[in-house]
């Protein structure tokens, strides 16, 4: 007898799987960010997360640099920002150091 489309059949449902490359780990699609474009992220959610946190404290760290480099010039962009205003770097030209 052939096949009628008929809903009579019950339909297969297939267990949604993806595997991380960053953990090595199979896990549901659920466990998985969707980017803008619709489609499922390379890395689980628990991987992006930990990747994010790694890139906030390399960020955090390299602005801790920059400032203890420069403090005078962190202490004059400080001011001008909580509004100290163009007085603090008025004497200066744009390509002197401070």
């Amino acid at each position: 007898m052939p096949h009628e489309p008929t809903g009579s059949c019950p339909l297969v449902q297939r267990v949604a799987v993806k595997r991380c490359p960053a953990c090595a780990s199979t896990q549901p699609v659920e466990n998985f960010y969707t980017t803008r474009r619709g489609r499922l992220s390379g890395y689980c959610k628990s991987c992006q997360r930990a990747a994010a946190r790694l890139s906030d404290r390399r960020r955090d760290a390299a602005i801790r640099l920059l400032i203890a480099s420069h403090p005078e010039e962190y202490q004059v962009w400080l001011r001008l920002v909580r509004g100290g205003g163009q007085s603090d770097i008025a004497g200066r030209g744009a390509g002197d150091a401070a």
